[in-house]
C-alpha cells in the first residue's frame, strides 16, 4: 500500500490552487462563451453549433466530454480555462457550512446532514471510489464518484492517476488515498474503495472491509493537520449494493470507536445522506448507539 508520504508532494497536497483570481470570474454570458470555446477545442466541432445551443445544453455537452476524458488529456492551458469556468460556476452555487447548517447529534462531534456533499464546506469529504481511483467515466451514471469529479474538475483525476502510477496496482478494498478538492468547497477529498456486496454469505468479510474504509479515511485524515472536519458519504450502499441498515450501524460504531481512541484529533465528523431512507437509518443508529 502506498503511504501518504510517498505521493504527497507528487500531488502538491499542501498547496492551494492559485490559477484563478477572484476578479477574473465570469458572468453568465462570458461563461457560455468559454463553455463553447472549450467544447470546440475538446471536440473539434464548429463553434457556431454550440453558440446557437442553450447554455445548459452546451454545459451538459462539456460535462460529458470532461467526465469521459482520460487522465492528462488536457494541456495546462486547457486546465487553466477549465479552472476559470468551474470557479465562476461555484461563485453562484449554494454552499453549506457545517457551523450553520448541521444539527448537533452527539457530544463526541458526530453530526448528520441531508444534502449534496459537493456543496458542503468542510476540510475534507469522502468519495466512494472504484479500484482504479480515476472516477466514473460514464456521464449518465448517477454515482457520487461522478458528482465529485465533475465539481472538482479534471485536475483531481490527474492527481488520482499520479497516485495510481506510483502505487503500481489497483486500490485495495478498504484502503484510502487523498487529493486536493480543487473546485469543491471542501479543501480535500478522501477516496476510498468500499466492498461490493456479493450476497449475505459474504456479509461478514464485507462488513470488516467497510469498517476498514472508515478507519482508513480517518487515519489518513489524521496525517493532514489542516483537516479538522470530515464528511462521509454512505460508502458502498449505492450501486455496490451493501445493505444500508447494516452499513449505517458499521459507520456509526466504527467512527465512534475511532473518536474515542483519538479524542483530540478531529472537531467534527459528518454523516452525509442524500435520501430519506438513509437519514432515518442514521437517526436511529446515532440515537441507539448514543444510549448504548
Amino acid at each position: 500500500m502506498l503511504a501518504l508520504d510517498d505521493y504527497r508532494q507528487a500531488v502538491l497536497l499542501d498547496q492551494p490552487l492559485t490559477t484563478i483570481n477572484s476578479q477574473e470570474l465570469l458572468d453568465p454570458p462570458k461563461k457560455h462563451l468559454l463553455t463553447v470555446k472549450l467544447l470546440s477545442d475538446f471536440s473539434g466541432s464548429a463553434t457556431a453549433e454550440y453558440l446557437r445551443a442553450e447554455p445548459e445544453k452546451a454545459r451538459r455537452a462539456l460535462y460529458a466530454l470532461m467526465i469521459q476524458a482520460r487522465p492528462f488529456q488536457f494541456s495546462n492551458a486547457d486546465l487553466v480555462k477549465v479552472d476559470l469556468l468551474l470557479a465562476s460556476e461555484r461563485r453562484n452555487e449554494s454552499i453549506h457550512y457545517i457551523e450553520n447548517n448541521i444539527d448537533q447529534v452527539k457530544r463526541t462531534g458526530l453530526k448528520l446532514w441531508h444534502g449534496d456533499i459537493t456543496t458542503l464546506a468542510c476540510d475534507a469529504i469522502v468519495n466512494a471510489a472504484n479500484s482504479e481511483l480515476l472516477g466514473c467515466f460514464r456521464p449518465d451514471h448517477p454515482c457520487i464518484d461522478n458528482a465529485i469529479h465533475a465539481k472538482a474538475g479534471p485536475r483531481m483525476r490527474d492527481d488520482c492517476a499520479r497516485i495510481m502510477q506510483l502505487q503500481g496496482h489497483r486500490e485495495g478494498t478498504g484502503e484510502a488515498k487523498i487529493t486536493r478538492g480543487y473546485h469543491l468547497p471542501a479543501r480535500f477529498v478522501l477516496h476510498t474503495v468500499g466492498p461490493i456486496h456479493k450476497g449475505d454469505d459474504h456479509l461478514g468479510i464485507e462488513s470488516k472491509m467497510l469498517a476498514k474504509s472508515y478507519v482508513s479515511c480517518l487515519n489518513l485524515a489524521s496525517q493532514v493537520l489542516a483537516i479538522k472536519t470530515i464528511a462521509f458519504c454512505c460508502i458502498s450502499t449505492g450501486i455496490y449494493g451493501f445493505p444500508a441498515a447494516v452499513a449505517t450501524k458499521i459507520a456509526v460504531e466504527t467512527v465512534t470507536e475511532w473518536i474515542n481512541k483519538h479524542p483530540d484529533r478531529l472537531n467534527t465528523i459528518v454523516f452525509n445522506v442524500f435520501c430519506l431512507r438513509d437519514q432515518l437509518l442514521y437517526e436511529q443508529a446515532l440515537g441507539t448507539y448514543h444510549h448504548a
